[in-house]
């Protein structure tokens, strides 16, 4: 198992916010593999593009280069349908890409870093460990 790193959290870590920088040195010391799933690298890739900054895109790449990077596959979709579903009859929307990064850690039992109310509270009604910082 590892430890799913949501956006939330790097963009945080990227912005050197105390509470992420600790987050991040709690990790460190742990044995759990850290992973970066590709709904996320999409959220934080498409603000650099938008903000046309190819030297924060270069360096971001640099950075996301040092994890693993899990897709979006079969079973994390059918996770994430799940899930979505059930928010959606609860009429409770959750925003897509959550619910993607959210499906993934799931179905391959990863635990989830975030600071995103919307992941945390998927993650309670889904019995997922999301971990704040």
């Amino acid at each position: 198992m590892g430890v799913l790193l949501d956006t939330s959290f790097l963009l945080d870590l990227l912005r050197s916010k105390p509470a992420a920088v600790t987050k991040a040195r709690d990790l460190d010391k742990r044995d759990d593999t850290l992973i970066l799933a590709t709904p996320v690298l999409y959220e934080v890739a498409t603000g650099f593009v938008y903000a046309r900054s190819r030297s924060e895109e270069a360096a971001f790449q640099s950075f996301a280069s040092k994890y693993l990077i899990l897709p979006f596959d079969e079973a994390s979709a059918r996770r994430a349908a799940e899930i979505r579903a059930e928010f959606l009859r609860l009429g409770k929307a959750k925003p897509e890409v959550d619910v993607m990064i959210a499906g993934m850690a799931s179905a391959a039992g990863h635990s989830l870093v975030s600071g995103d109310r919307d992941l945390h509270q998927i993650g309670k009604a889904f019995a997922m460990t999301v971990e704040g910082y």
